[in-house]
C-alpha cells in the first residue's frame, strides 16, 4: 500500500496488480487486466502523489500517471525474487530489494549497499528510505534491520521470538525512527517512532501485509491480505496459447470458515493429461510430519496413522518423498535426526508453531530451536524461482518403474507469500513438475514420491476423506489406518 502526500487518502494493491483508491487516493491504471510473469509485489507513489509504481517479483515495473519508468529487472534472471521497492524523495528514480538483500538502483537512486553477499538468518521482507534520499533500511522477516547511506540503526527484533513474522517497515518523516509490522499486525517501535496501536492480540481472518504511515508520522494504517473464496484464476496451461483461464475450487476451510485449500487442473504442455493443484493457505492451520510403519525405523509421537482423536482437524494429507533409503535426504522429528540431514538436499521444514516451509538445507535452514521436523528428498527441483538445470536429465529424479520418462509424480512448492502448492498426475517428467510450479509462482520446490502406487492426497470433510484424483492408487482411509511410508497431514487449529 502507499499513502497520498496529504494523508487523506491510500492506494492498495493486489498481488494481480489490481489497483483499489480510497479517500482522495486517483486511480492511474492496473495490470489487473494483464496476464503477469509473476506476482506484483509492492509499490511506491510520486511525490504529489499523481502517479504510482508497481513492482513484480522478478523486478518488473509497471507505471502510471506522472510515475516514469527508469528501469527493471523484468530482463535479468535474479538470485531471488524482488519483495518491495522504494522511491527517491524527488521521485526521478526508486530502489529495488530482493529477498536476499541485493539491491537494485535506477533513475537518481544512488546504491549504498546491500545483503546480497551476505548469508541471512532470514530473507529480507521490506525496505524503506530516508528523507533525503541518501540511504535506506532493510527488514528481514525475522526483524533484523541493515542499515545503508544515511540511515541510522535504532533497534530490530532479529534476538525476539516472534508470533508472527515480519512482514514490512515504514520510516518516520524525520527519518530518525521506524515501525516494523508482522502478519499478525503485531507494531514494534524505534527511534522517534511511537506506538500508536496493533492488531497483534485479534484474531484476524487473514495475515497482514503491509504498513504505510501518514506524512505527519502521527499515525499509520495496516493493511491484511483481505478474504476471499479462492485464489486469483491462472492460464490453464504452463505454456501454450490457451486463453482460457482455471478457476480454483475450494476444498477445506479453516475453523473459523476461512477458506484455505483449493484446488485446479494444469497441463504442463499441449496435449498432455492435465496435473491436479492445489494451494494451501498456511492462516490458522499447521503440519505434522508422520513416519510410516515402514520407515524410518524408531518410535515417533507422530507416526503410522493420524489418530482418530485428531481426524476431527484434519484437513488434509499427502505422500512424502521417496523411500529414505534412496532419498538422498534425512528425516527429523522429535528432536532426533532418524536419518542425518544432509546439507544442500531439498527440505519441508515444519517449525515449532506447525508452519512450514521449503528450501535448502544449510543455506536457508539450519537446526535451530524453532524446528520442529524435517523431511528431505533430493535437491530442489525449483529454486530462486528457476527450474534446476538438470531437471529433464531423467536418472537425476528418481528410479521410475520401467525407466520411463513420462510417470506418476508429485511435488510441493512454495510462493513468497508463504502459500504452498502440491502438484500431482500421470504422464508427468520432473521438468514437468518444475514447469508447472514456476509458473504459478512458486520460488522454492521439489519432488516428492512418484510412480503410480505412490503420489496420493486425500482431504477430508467432517473426518470423511476424499481423493484429490480417482486415479490415485491408495484408499481415502490410507492416512487414518495403517501407512507403510511417510506422509504429511494439514491441520486446523
Amino acid at each position: 500500500m502507499a499513502s497520498t502526500p496529504d494523508g487523506k487518502g491510500y492506494w492498495l494493491v493486489a498481488s494481480d496488480g489490481g489497483i483499489f483508491s480510497y479517500g482522495d487516493a486517483t486511480f492511474y491504471g492496473s495490470t489487473g487486466a494483464i496476464t503477469l510473469n509473476k506476482p506484483i509485489v509492492g509499490m511506491a507513489s510520486t511525490p504529489d502523489g499523481k502517479g504510482y509504481w508497481l513492482v513484480a517479483s522478478d523486478g518488473g515495473i509497471f507505471s502510471y500517471g506522472d510515475a516514469t519508468f527508469y528501469g527493471s529487472t523484468g530482463a535479468i534472471t535474479l538470485n531471488k525474487p524482488i519483495v518491495g521497492m522504494a522511491s527517491t524523495p524527488d521521485g526521478k528514480g526508486y530502489w529495488l530489494v530482493a529477498s536476499d538483500g541485493g539491491i537494485f538502483s535506477y533513475g537518481d537512486a544512488t546504491f549504498y549497499g546491500s545483503t546480497g553477499a551476505i548469508t541471512l538468518n532470514k530473507p529480507i521482507v521490506g525496505m524503506a528510505s530516508t528523507p533525503d534520499g541518501k540511504g535506506y533500511w532493510l527488514v528481514a522477516s525475522d526483524g533484523g534491520i541493515f542499515s545503508y547511506g544515511d540511515a541510522t540503526f535504532y533497534g530490530s527484533t532479529g534476538a525476539i521470538t516472534l508470533n508472527k513474522p515480519i512482514v514490512g517497515m515504514a520510516s518516520t518523516p524525520d527519518g530518525k525512527g521506524y515501525w516494523l509490522v508482522a502478519s499478525d499486525g503485531g507494531i514494534f517501535s524505534y527511534g522517534d517512532a511511537t506506538f500508536y496501536g496493533s492488531t497483534g492480540g485479534l484474531s484476524l481472518a487473514a495475515p497482514v501485509v503491509a504498513i504505510a504511515r501518514t506524512p505527519s508520522g502521527l499515525g499509520y494504517w495496516i493493511v491484511s491480505a483481505g478474504t476471499y473464496s479462492s485464489p486469483t484464476p491462472l492460464p490453464s496451461q504452463a505454456y501454450g496459447t490457451s486463453n482460457t483461464r482455471a478457476s480454483w475450487t475450494t476444498l477445506e476451510s479453516n475453523s473459523q470458515g476461512t477458506p484455505v485449500v483449493f484446488a485446479t487442473t494444469m497441463a504442463p504442455r499441449p496435449s498432455a493429461t492435465a496435473a491436479s493443484v492445489v494451494m494451501i493457505k498456511q492462516s490458522d492451520v499447521s503440519f505434522a510430519l508422520y513416519a510410516g510403519y515402514d520407515q524410518p525405523s524408531g518410535n515417533f509421537s507422530h507416526t503410522t496413522a493420524v489418530a482418530p482423536a485428531l481426524i476431527p482437524s484434519l484437513l488434509a494429507a499427502f505422500n512424502g518423498g521417496f523411500r529414505l533409503d534412496v532419498s538422498n535426504g534425512g528425516f527429523y522429528t522429535d528432536g532426533v535426526a532418524a536419518i542425518p540431514l544432509r546439507n544442500g538436499a531439498a527440505s519441508f521444514v515444519i517449525s515449532t508453531s506447525g508452519t512450514a516451509s521449503i528450501g535448502m538445507w544449510g543455506r536457508d535452514f539450519t537446526l535451530t530451536n524453532n524446528v520442529a521436523q524435517v523431511r528431505q528428498n533430493l535437491n530442489l527441483l525449483v529454486d530462486g524461482g528457476r527450474i534446476a538445470p538438470d531437471a529433464n536429465v531423467n536418472g537425476d529424479w528418481g528410479a521410475t518403474v520401467g525407466g520411463v520418462t513420462y510417470d506418476y509424480r508429485s511435488a510441493i512448492g512454495s510462493d513468497i507469500y508463504g502459500n504452498l502448492y502440491y502438484i500431482s498426475g500421470p504422464g508427468l517428467s520432473a521438468y514437468d513438475l518444475a514447469n508447472i510450479m514456476v509458473h504459478i509462482g512458486v520460488v522454492e520446490g521439489m519432488q516428492l514420491d512418484i510412480n503410480s502406487m505412490f503420489p496420493l492426497f486425500v482431504y477430508y470433510h467432517n473426518g470423511v476423506g476424499y481423493k484429490l484424483r480417482s486415479d490415485m492408487y491408495y484408499g481415502t482411509d490410507h492416512y487414518t489406518t495403517s501407512t507403510e511410508r511417510d506422509f504429511l497431514a494439514l491441520f486446523t487449529k
